[in-house]
């Protein structure tokens, strides 16, 4: 009997968990929103200033990547998601992803925004 309450239980829940909102990440956020958000990363890296929030998206056999999160002085500046449960509401780095069927018949996509002016080098 409680195998049954614990699969209708089950049956239930994954339904709704479906329909939750995706978490949302927007630029400015703190680390600790972020993790607030999204929960504690499956690694963290920092260089020259900048902290990556790697997290497992359940894609990244296909995808080829984790979803990432980029902070600069403390502040999220960009993040790169491929799945669904995560949005970002700033400009993403990222060039939108493509279905297995269209990398596989090489079919042209959006060509990537560039920057149109180049960086500026520090001062020193």
């Amino acid at each position: 009997m409680k195998a049954i309450i614990l699969l209708l239980a089950t049956t239930i829940a994954m339904p709704l968990a479906a329909q939750r909102a995706p978490a949302t990440i927007d630029p400015g956020m703190t680390q600790a929103q972020v993790v607030a958000a999204l929960g504690v990363p499956l690694s963290a890296h920092r260089v020259d200033g900048h902290t990556y929030l790697f997290y497992k998206n359940g894609c990244e056999k296909t995808c080829g990547m984790n979803d990432i999160v980029v902070l600069d002085s403390g502040k999220v500046v960009d993040a790169v998601f491929r799945s669904h449960a995560r949005r970002y509401s700033g400009q993403s780095s990222s060039p939108t992803m493509i279905t297995a069927a269209q990398a596989r018949h090489g079919e042209p996509t959006a060509p990537l925004k560039m920057p149109t002016t180049p960086p500026k080098k520090p001062e020193s």
